[in-house]
């Protein structure tokens, strides 16, 4: 316990400075492009509150915290924007004469424009083709990182519910962090889920599911009608296995390793085995196992600039489909969004995967 509330408080502390850090830096440009005007006592105050919306929203319930926390989500994805922007123009102004960088005010507010939009339009569906040396064909549908809570609306669930029906596939699959709130205020997202016509639909547990408590995202699969797969495996048809391993695990060691090699042992030598694991780590290790199909998502394919390309640094498999061998890891960019509401260099999606 005394470890984990040192590690919160760490990431918290780490948080704070390099949030406060950034938005010091936009605040100094802004100021310079639009002076004097940004640098009055109500430019000033704006900034500040703009700033402060993101952390303040935590403090907040119900129907108080949407209007804030959406305000301080986009405040924070125009953050990370204008840093990743003033940084290309500090860099060119070394050897470029810029001038007044009113222009780079305006191209922010368009990304961020753009990015909105695209975040609101949903995922696009995305077809990956597999073979297998045997058996019947079958297919998937993909989800991950919906992140259900406070800023997702209803019609958006509804919609993109609406598409998963629409490709007809044999299973649905979730890869991890599918709620970003409570079981009681996430209730109203039951009946989408219950409208999904497949024959089976699965779900493993991401790192969100651990902050508000895992039993809250048990309890709105088992009412969902999602079978929960963290540390299981299932027989989903004919010659194919489903494995599921829980959102904390974030590397393939040996304990996990001996846990994928139980969950094998009792399938046959012909069959497909189907791993769904939130992080994309140890691909190399459950290739070798004997998994033919990795499944997983986290990653968000770094969902706004500078993160888009920053992520690959963390991750080998950062997006899409991989092979080694005849075994496949795909990795989503997953199906919502969480943080600001923006998708810029990157896009949602919903992954139709079909094995013949």
């Amino acid at each position: 316990m005394v470890k984990r509330i040192a590690e919160i408080s760490l990431f918290v502390v780490m948080f704070v400075a390099a949030y406060a850090a950034m938005n010091y830096y936009v605040y100094v440009h802004v100021t310079l492009a639009l002076f004097p005007l940004g640098d009055s006592p109500v430019g000033q105050v704006v900034f500040v509150l703009l700033a402060l919306s993101y952390p303040l929203s935590q403090f907040f319930k119900s129907w108080r915290r949407r209007p804030l926390l959406m305000a301080g989500s986009l405040w924070l994805g125009m953050v990370a924007i204008s840093t990743a922007v003033f940084l290309l123009c500090d860099f060119l102004s070394l050897f470029l004469p810029l001038g007044n960088q009113a222009w780079a005010i305006v191209f922010i507010l368009a990304l961020t424009i753009l990015g909105a939009c695209k975040a609101w339009r949903g995922p696009a569906v995305k077809e990956v083709h597999l073979q297998r040396k045997r058996g019947t064909p079958f297919s998937i549908a993909h989800l991950s990182d919906l992140h259900l809570g406070p800023q997702t609306s209803l019609k958006w669930l509804e919609k993109v519910i609406a598409r998963v029906n629409s490709l007809d596939a044999d299973i649905v699959v979730i890869t991890g962090d599918l709620l970003d709130d409570t079981y009681e205020r996430a209730v109203r997202f039951l009946p989408a889920f219950r409208s999904i016509r497949a024959k089976g639909i699965y779900a493993v547990s991401g790192n969100h599911e651990y902050y508000q408590d895992i039993e809250h995202f048990r309890r709105f699969c088992r009412e969902a009608g999602i079978e929960v797969a963290d540390g299981k495996a299932l027989r989903i048809a004919d010659g194919v296995n489903l494995l599921g391993l829980g959102g904390k695990i974030t590397r393939i060691d040996s304990g996990t390793e001996a846990l994928i090699r139980e969950q094998l042992a009792r399938s046959g030598p012909e069959d497909y085995n189907i791993l769904l694991i939130h992080q994309p780590v140890g691909f190399r290790k459950t290739a070798a196992l004997g998994i033919d199909l990795q499944l997983s998502g986290h990653t968000h394919r770094g969902q706004i600039i500078p993160l888009n390309f920053l992520i690959h640094l963390a991750y080998p498999y950062a997006y899409g489909l991989h092979a080694l061998g005849d075994s496949h890891i795909y990795v989503s960019s997953g199906t919502g969004t969480w943080g600001p509401p923006l998708r810029i260099g990157s896009s949602s999606e919903i992954v139709k995967i079909k094995v013949s």
